[in-house]
């Protein structure tokens, strides 16, 4: 708990430092993005099915100290088991994303650590553990952009999971 309030209020700090100049075309200042998509989820727990078709999906909040660096929360999530029991395995980080180049399109690496959970629906407790991730990117747009990315989820000694994703994005800046 302790964690989510810390980061709430980072948040919440970013927020205001970056005061009327957010939303100004300029990627510099508060950033708000979100992301779907798909890709192929390893989970290597014997409960959880493996495969393609996974439905990922991503959220990021944060400031980017310039044009072409960004700082924020991310929530990486994959989805599965829409059949048998909706479940989710995500990795919440803090993570930074640097671009090639400060305006216009092109390529951006990013990369973040945290902590991950499972959660089951229907299910009275999640699973939490280590999460992160790392990626490349084409900002398409002004706000909009494609990501490739790996997500490792770490949930004690044998239950652990890859996420291999290609999710279209928006970011409002």
């Amino acid at each position: 708990m302790k964690v989510k309030t810390r980061t709430a209020l980072l948040v919440s700090f970013f927020i205001v430092s970056s005061g009327l100049s957010a939303f100004d075309g300029q990627r510099k200042g508060f950033i708000l993005g979100a992301g779907i998509g798909g890709g192929y989820l390893d989970d290597h727990d014997p409960y959880h099915p493996s495969g393609f078709g996974t439905l990922m999906t991503n959220f990021k909040i944060g400031y980017a100290p310039s044009n072409s660096l960004e700082v924020y929360y991310a929530n990486n999530v994959s989805w599965f088991g829409f059949f048998e029991g909706l479940s989710a395995i995500g990795a919440s980080c803090v993570a930074v994303t640097k671009y090639l180049k400060p305006e216009g399109k092109g390529v951006f690496v990013c990369g973040g650590v945290g902590m991950s959970s499972l959660w089951r629906l229907g299910g009275s407790s999640s699973i939490s553990g280590f999460g992160a991730f790392g990626g490349i990117g084409y900002d398409e747009g002004k706000h909009v952009y494609f990501q490739g990315d790996i997500v490792y989820t770490n949930r004690g000694s044998s239950n652990y999971s890859w996420a291999f994703r290609l999710t279209l994005n928006v970011l409002a800046f």
